[in-house]
């Protein structure tokens, strides 16, 4: 007997058709979410739909783009060439991503019709892209992770007497309080989900930055700790090894190992997730983003290479990490070639000088305009990045303009609008903003850091975007 399965030559209009292509419809919409700039391109016939309804078998299939940039999908007997919107190929967080993008709506396809499959009830009480979220985490059976994700944006659109609300959780990953063991959660203990936030002064039982909610293995509200301490308690006070913005260095820390997941809804309403001791995503402007901090950085690392002081690239990146968080733009350029690049990017004005030319002795309570800059760079000059405070290179940073070093950490200038090369102001009309024209003009001279005022992080590289955080 032949156990082959069907195979539909022509589509059907039958439901079955209907809810085949429906999910072909949200693998497209979910890919688009998580990638925004990625291109889905039909690669296959697309005029027939294999399958018999009665399959437990995955309807998916992941495999590499010949051409080693994007991936080659196969969805449903449709098959697509998925490629990412940079000539960059996927990282290997990213193809992961897009794996797991394509088990869960899988799951949830076949959860439609095979009553065997785990769970298949509860993950159509949860977004898709929570869920996502959570499988890429490594899931759990209480779905406590996309339950606090619901709580928390529900929380994002509430207000508690007249200002935005910001709140947090850690999921712990062991059985016990591991900062506590023998502590024992009281009987009647809710679950953490969206009911606690109807509740007007649930808002006000920790604020997400110092502390945060508790949450059992069982999805259960236990106690509001101070997140500094308990981390110091339990994971110790060792640095992290992956940069993270200053205020949730704790949050990290807290989930380096156990199996601790840290929730954050922010006060500028962003949603961060913490694991294994990194920001693995955010989610703001109504999407998720991977993060993916430690191959960003390895990145920018490799494109610095060898400098002195050898922190150099650590320096720049945690200071352009904490100027995105506190939401403030700033650009930084490393330059590989002083001699060759100061001249064409640098107006002498703006150039930091060891010797300052007297202004005019008749006048000295009014500086001419070149005097005045010179004399603001009085507060840097003759310093090195390892003689600044991280704080004072943020403010240095803030001021509208550009930062640039070299490779041995010399402050050569900042609060420098930097002069664009006629070839690259061809590029102007393609561009949104003065900020990352000059950031592409300048990453010809050497690796460059773009800080947005909405909180985004770019790595440019010879004319190019490298990544985005």
């Amino acid at each position: 007997m032949n156990n082959e399965p069907i195979v539909l030559r022509e589509r059907s209009t039958g439901p079955i058709s209907k809810v085949v292509g429906l999910y072909q419809t949200l693998l497209r919409r979910s890919l688009e979410h998580f990638f925004p700039d990625g291109i889905l391109e039909a690669a296959g016939d697309r005029s027939f739909i294999e399958w018999d309804g009665q399959s437990p078998e995955e309807h998916y299939r992941l495999g590499d783009d010949p051409d080693g940039l994007g991936v080659e999908i196969e969805w449903f007997r449709t098959r697509y060439l998925y490629l990412p919107g940079s000539p960059a190929p996927f990282l290997p967080a990213e193809r992961r991503l897009i794996e797991v993008v394509l088990q869960a709506l899988d799951l949830r396809f076949r959860g439609l019709f095979d009553l065997d499959v785990a769970n298949r009830i509860e993950r159509f009480h949860y977004a898709s892209e929570d869920l996502i979220i959570s499988d890429f985490l490594g899931g759990d059976d209480h779905f406590r992770i996309p339950a606090a994700l619901e709580a928390l944006r529900v929380a994002a659109l509430s207000t508690y007497e007249n200002r935005r609300v910001s709140l947090g959780t850690l999921l712990l990953g062991t059985p016990y309080d591991p900062a506590a063991p023998e502590w024992v959660n009281p009987d009647g203990a809710p679950r953490f989900n969206t009911r606690l936030t109807a509740i007007k002064g649930f808002h006000r039982l920790c604020d997400g930055v110092q502390t945060l909610f508790l949450v059992d293995q069982q999805g259960e509200l236990t106690r509001t700790v101070d997140i500094g301490r308990w981390a110091e308690k339990v994971q110790g006070a060792a640095p992290l090894e992956t940069p993270c913005p200053r205020a949730y260095v704790n949050h990290a820390k807290a989930t380096r190992s156990g199996g601790h997941i840290c929730l954050v809804l922010t006060p500028s309403q962003e949603i961060k997730v913490f694991a294994e001791g990194v920001l693995r995503f955010a989610f703001s402007d109504a999407r998720w983003r991977l993060l993916d901090i430690p191959t960003k950085f390895a990145t920018w690392c490799k494109a610095i290479g060898k400098s002195c002081p050898n922190d150099l690239a650590l320096r720049l990146f945690q200071a352009a990490l904490n100027l995105a968080e506190d939401r403030k733009g700033a650009l930084f350029v490393v330059l590989r070639d002083p001699g060759s690049s100061i001249p064409q990017l640098i107006a002498p004005t703006d150039r930091i000088v060891e010797e300052v030319a007297t202004d005019d002795p008749h006048d000295p309570e009014n500086l001419s305009p070149r005097m005045a800059k010179q004399s603001l760079h009085h507060v840097a000059r003759n310093q090195t990045l390892t003689d600044l405070d991280p704080t004072v290179l943020e403010a240095l940073a803030g001021i509208d303009g550009a930062v640039v070093t070299d490779l041995d950490g010399r402050l050569l200038t900042f609060g420098a609008i930097l002069k664009i090369d006629p070839e690259a102001l061809k590029i102007a009309r393609a561009v949104e903003g003065a900020r990352t024209l000059a950031a592409i003009a300048a990453s010809y001279h050497g690796p460059v850091l773009k800080v947005s005022e909405d909180g985004y992080l770019t790595m440019y590289l010879g004319g190019r975007r490298v990544w985005g955080i």
